[in-house]
């Protein structure tokens, strides 16, 4: 890429880089229907990962070893690990699916909460890998103890999502911080933390410590959530060198490169990943606040959705809210009476609550 290049390319990513804010803006007229169901970041990707995406389509006939090379950089920085402790996946998706992959070839089993993000779960059963699901606790969290039964002479993976998906919950830091290390002495510890970066401050603690210094706990992170990327799937797991080096070569894709462009500017967004999680905070807030005005059931959220307990039938629900232009989340068996609700913009969430409010009969 000549200089020339590099400044036309930088110059056209400046200028489309202002474009999806304003759209968002609150001012802005809502584009129906409003999808509410999938857990999206609707502020993201930031100014910085749009020009670096812009930037990176001049390299769009390459393979992205560079770009991969320059992403575990930035992340061994932020994390304050070493680079062969890190591995890159195409979404955490992928990552859960390699994991899966482990623990069939070792013939093992797996452990987990439920319900929780199933992905890992349902491609191992796929394999015929043996799954012990534990149910939550009467609060909707991982029932530690529980799960730590579970666990046998024949269990070689213990999934734990935390913040949980779809109930929105965590455990204390310092509980998981235990279970952690007791059980990473009879099977691999993944903690999925998609969502931590959206929890109030205190609620919960990263398990990326050990990770940085246990031989057998993982630690996977994804930039679908904060950071808006959801579509360009880049995600990255932190364990010990063994863990990562066997997970290798169960790599299936290479994730694209304006992904990992995007994934590495965004690291250094600091202002965009700061105002964008007070936002979502903020209107997760006052969602929660209208369905206790309400009378609406929650679990306690700290991702960026309100499982919520709508009061009727789920499918009636969804029906309801589809007819007034929003659509919400699927069935989560067991726990077909709630509903996952995803936070949208501020103006978005506003529209929500109106419709919500309609839907419970509530006038205005």
């Amino acid at each position: 890429m000549t200089e020339l290049d590099r400044r036309q390319a930088l110059a056209l990513a400046l200028g489309l880089a202002a474009l999806p804010l304003r759209a968002r803006d609150a001012e802005a007229p809502l584009q129906y229907p409003i999808r509410l169901s999938f857990n999206e970041n609707p502020w993201g990707p930031g100014p910085k990962a749009r020009a670096a995406i812009v930037e990176s389509l001049v390299d769009g006939s390459r393979y992205g070893a560079q770009y991969s090379t320059r992403l575990i950089a930035a992340i061994a920085k932020q994390e304050a690990v070493a680079p062969e402790r890190i591995i890159l996946g195409s979404g955490s998706g992928e990552l859960l699916h390699m994991l899966a992959l482990l623990t069939h070839s070792r013939g093992r089993a797996i452990s987990c909460a439920w319900p929780t993000f199933g992905q890992l779960m349902g491609f191992g059963e796929q394999l015929g890998v043996p799954v012990r699901r534990i149910a939550l606790d009467a609060q909707l969290r991982h029932d530690l103890p529980a799960l730590a039964a579970s666990v046998s002479s024949d269990t070689g993976l213990i999934y734990v999502c935390n913040p949980n998906n779809p109930t929105g919950t965590v455990v204390s830091g310092a509980a998981l911080l235990e279970f952690c290390r007791q059980m990473a002495s009879k099977a691999l510890v993944v903690v999925d933390e998609a969502y931590m970066d959206l929890i109030e401050p205190g609620a919960t603690t990263s398990m990326i410590e050990l990770a940085r210094n246990h031989s057998n706990v993982i630690v996977l992170r994804t930039f679908s959530k904060i950071h808006g990327l959801a579509g360009l799937r880049v995600g990255y797991g932190i364990g010990h060198p063994d863990t990562i080096k066997a997970l290798r070569p169960l790599q299936m894709v290479s994730p694209n490169v304006p992904g990992l462009a995007a994934a590495a500017a965004s690291l250094g967004d600091t202002e965009f990943l700061r105002v964008t999680g007070e936002r979502l905070r903020a209107d997760r807030r006052r969602l929660c606040e209208a369905c206790d005005a309400l009378g609406i059931s929650y679990a306690p959220p700290q991702g960026n959705f309100v499982f919520m307990k709508p009061g009727m039938e789920l499918e009636a629900f969804r029906a309801a809210m589809k007819q007034l232009g929003f659509e919400v989340g699927r069935p989560f068996a067991p726990l077909t009476d709630y509903c996952r609700v995803t936070v949208g913009t501020t103006a978005e969430t506003t529209a929500f609550i109106q419709a919500l409010r309609q839907v419970k009969g509530v006038r205005s």
